[in-house]
């Protein structure tokens, strides 16, 4: 052991891997400096053999992901499933972790199917960070399956006359939900739109921002929070036909003059007094529903409605797919029984 010109102790030591390692203390003389580096030598070996602890990996994971989705949106959608995964497993190191203790954990949460699975897709994203920095080999969440009997969000196609009715009008407000069913957009995104967004001559929507609502305000964002959002939709001749020529900054304002998106309270009240004019009972989400059940009327192949509707995830299309199928299976069925010759 050798003190250095800075007053320091140092100690070069061989680990069990070959390599060599140099430690430091600041102790005053040689014997203390001593115990305290094989203290530190001992704290070595065991943080080489149980690896990180969940936290450590976690905050590490949280703090890359923060830099990739707004403010807004990382405390609307992740910061509480983040905490209360982080209270569960902090404590642990992370390698020790297993697919069981996963399972249980979100048998343990008290919410629908989409809470629950976004709970597991945070885990799945820390997990898959443990992996590419050299923590784990294998994640465990990739055996894990959502708990069954989950309350799921219900999902209702818009009926063929409401569609009709929608697909009628598109004077005024009516242009927004005209709007959401011939593209696909999320309420979000819609409400984002502005010129610049819309290439007339490409017959090309480029979606690249959305408007989140916290609390009654309106807030425009940029859409980070996966690549398969920022996409390009086709503008549809009929949409076309009815959009304005020229306009400025946003398509759906609050006072029709482009500068202020809808905050949450102008945007509920118009679309109640939309619904009660054309007596229809159907939500924003339902017409991207529609939209799909366009796709899949049409004939267009799953792949290319996931980039249409800028899901993250084939399956979701898939889901959407079968859901349209099955309701078609259903409404066939009752024509034919209700037939008669």
């Amino acid at each position: 052991m050798k003190k250095r010109s800075d007053g320091r102790f140092c100690k070069k030591i061989k680990l069990p891997n070959g390599e060599y390692k140099y430690f430091y203390s600041a102790e005053p003389t040689e014997k203390k400096a001593q115990k305290d580096i094989e203290n530190q030598l001992l704290n070595y070996k065991e943080s080489e053999e149980n690896g990180k602890d969940f936290f450590t990996v976690a905050d590490n994971w949280d703090s890359d992901y923060r830099e990739t989705v707004p403010d807004t949106t990382y405390n609307k959608c992740t910061k509480a499933a983040y905490n209360r995964i982080l209270n569960h497993f902090q404590y642990e190191y992370i390698k020790d972790i297993t697919s069981r203790d996963i399972d249980n954990f979100l048998h343990s949460l008290s919410f629908g199917q989409k809470t629950v699975a976004w709970h597991k897709c945070i885990l799945n994203m820390i997990f898959d960070y443990a992996i590419l920095h050299g923590e784990l080999k294998e994640n465990p969440v990739s055996h894990v399956r959502l708990p069954k009997g989950l309350t799921k969000g219900k999902r209702e196609l818009p009926s063929t006359n409401a569609l009709k009715i929608v697909s009628e009008h598109s004077d005024g407000f009516a242009l927004l939900p005209f709007f959401l069913l011939y593209t696909g957009c999320r309420k979000s995104e819609a409400l984002a739109i502005r010129y610049e967004d819309i290439d007339f001559k490409s017959n090309v929507i480029k979606v690249r921002n959305h408007v989140i609502h916290d609390g009654n305000r309106a807030i425009f964002e940029p859409v980070l929070k996966t690549e398969s959002a920022n996409r390009d939709i086709i503008l549809l001749d009929r949409l076309k036909e009815v959009l304005p020529k020229k306009f400025k900054g946003f398509l759906f304002s609050m006072q029709n003059d482009g500068e202020k998106p809808l905050t949450k309270g102008a945007f509920d009240k118009r679309w109640k007094k939309y619904c009660d004019e054309y007596g229809l009972s159907i939500t924003a989400h339902q017409l991207r529903h529609g939209y799909a059940t366009m796709l899949f009327e049409a004939g267009i192949d799953v792949k290319d409605a996931q980039d249409l509707m800028g899901h993250s995830d084939i399956n979701l299309t898939k889901s959407v797919y079968t859901h349209i199928r099955d309701v078609r299976k259903e409404q066939t069925a009752e024509k034919l029984n209700n037939f008669a010759f």
